[in-house]
């Protein structure tokens, strides 16, 4: 297809017919027909010449601001062509009024600048500044379009364009190398369990149910049903910058009734991991060096899994009388501990207790080493133990303060991502009910997270506070969310868009 382009004010512009190339997946045939995998064919020059017709479609106030705001459009767009991400996707309405690149544009934009609810973007759609802001000419007092065209939408968003939409910016930042710190060369993924949502009354068919106690109207305990939604997510660790891989739903009962209509009761956490493990294998590859996971995934099972994936594994130990840890506590009893340090920057002691080659599952043919490390501080009583399984050739090479950096580095799936999501990015409301809508939301959510991530830590440089590294990212958004009424014109998303249908 031929794409004029012309800025005459602007001598670097382009102002001649150019053919946009078609877009594709990165593993599709490549549309020169040489029968390559389009990534690894004319990907690269096509992204090249994508992102100067971008460049040139970008409005001065855009292109030279300093606003905080757009900065993150020109880094979204120039970088990783967030309008082709969200052009790429597609629902199943049926001869729709109002196109769906509208639609998950504010969408985005909710997460972006954390608007509370689908009943609150509709009140943003009648404002002039937000509808500048997804490219809408304004129209003030009249809504762009209502907040149950949105919920239709995400009822019927197809979940497969929304990761490859996360997918192709993982993939992107890897290209430029925003990920290159990492722990003892190793680039570790935290796999775990959320539930965000729970209510004793709403629900849908694929809630999952579980029975509870808690106090009645009257004072006495009563068990009553509880609703919820659960998920597994992949965060992948860094010093710098998190980012989420991947998220993979606890699937109800109703849910697996769909392949095996006898199946009774819903899946647990474990299931839907390794589910998610196999498709982070799929997805990423080599990629991922290990996988950090709590005392749930320290069984011989997932311990294979990983090995026949080429995966190493920091698996947290909890219970005394099941191996590998029984058989740890004993050789750590006659080993005595290895290694005693200072760790200067943290203010604390440290003391490790490291026994290898450990082999007593059954369920695992392969050797485990085993590290027990007590954390001593001056303002604590006691001091912190941890036990942690290490398994892979690589990952049982590290030293034990590398290993325990990795274990402590877990912890930002709570901190950076559950906590900020629930807290800041208020997802533990149920914006729309229902198995899609939950799940389309939870990925567009991931996306504007990751970007906002690889925006705030990469482009702007900014350190992360140990304390809480959600202050940064939450100060840079309330700015962002002040800039919106700045805006003079629409961004104009559908010259961005380099559309080549």
């Amino acid at each position: 297809m031929g794409l004029t382009l012309s800025q005459p004010e602007a001598s670097n512009r382009v102002s001649e017919i150019v053919v946009v190339p078609p877009r594709l997946g990165r593993n599709e045939p490549c549309h020169c027909g040489s029968g390559t995998k389009y990534k690894r064919c004319c990907r690269e020059q096509d992204e090249s010449l994508r992102r100067e017709l971008r460049g040139a479609a970008l409005p001065e106030w855009i292109e030279g601001s300093r606003s905080k705001l757009r900065q993150f459009e020109k880094y979204a767009c120039n970088v990783f062509d967030l309008p082709g991400l969200l052009g790429s996707l597609k629902d199943t309405r049926r001869r729709p009024k109002i196109p769906t690149f509208d639609v998950v544009n504010s969408l985005f934009h909710t997460a972006v600048l954390r608007i509370p609810s689908i009943n609150a973007l509709e009140g943003d759609l009648k404002t002039e500044d937000f509808q500048k802001l997804i490219g809408r000419p304004p129209t003030p007092e009249v809504k762009a379009f209502s907040a149950d065209v949105v919920a239709n939408v995400l009822d019927q968003l197809e979940l497969e364009g929304i990761r490859n939409a996360n997918e192709d910016v993982i993939h992107q930042a890897e290209r430029n190398k925003a990920f290159r710190e990492d722990y003892g060369a190793l680039r570790c993924v935290a796999i775990d369990g959320w539930e965000p949502l729970s209510s004793y009354k709403r629900h849908c068919p694929h809630c999952l149910v579980r029975k509870v106690k808690r106090k009645g109207a009257d004072g006495e305990t009563e068990v009553v049903e509880q609703y919820y939604h659960s998920y597994v997510v992949a965060l992948l660790l860094g010093p710098v910058i998190d980012v989420v891989l991947g998220i993979e739903p606890v699937r109800s009962e109703e849910a697996l009734r769909d392949t095996d209509p006898e199946h009774e009761g819903h899946e647990g956490e474990l299931t839907a991991g390794r589910r998610l493990i196999d498709w982070l294998h799929e997805t990423y590859g080599g990629f991922i060096d290990a996988i950090v996971g709590d005392a749930l995934y320290a069984n011989g099972p997932v311990m294979t899994q990983l090995t026949n994936h080429g995966y190493g594994g920091f698996l947290v130990l909890k219970k005394e009388k099941d191996e590998p840890l029984k058989d740890a506590l004993k050789l750590w009893e006659i080993e005595g501990p290895c290694q005693s340090c200072a760790h200067a920057e943290r203010k604390e002691h440290l003391e490790f207790w490291d026994i290898d080659e450990i082999e007593t599952l059954d369920s695992y043919q392969g050797k485990i080493r085993a590290v027990r490390a007590v954390v001593t501080k001056p303002d604590q009583e006691k001091p912190t133990t941890w036990c942690f399984a290490i398994i892979g050739e690589r990952a049982r090479q590290i030293s034990p303060q590398t290993a325990l950096r990795i274990i402590r580095a877990r912890w930002h799936i709570e901190n950076t991502a559950f906590h900020q999501w629930t807290k800041y990015w208020n997802l533990s409301h149920v914006f729309r009910h229902g198995e899609n809508a939950l799940s389309a939301l939870l990925l567009l959510w991931t996306l504007a997270f990751n970007l906002l991530q690889l925006f705030i830590y990469r482009r702007l440089g900014r350190s992360r506070r140990p304390k809480d590294p959600t202050d940064t990212i939450r100060n840079i958004v309330e700015l962002m969310l002040r800039e919106v009424a700045l805006l003079p014109e629409p961004i104009p998303w559908g010259t961005l868009l380099l559309d080549t249908s």
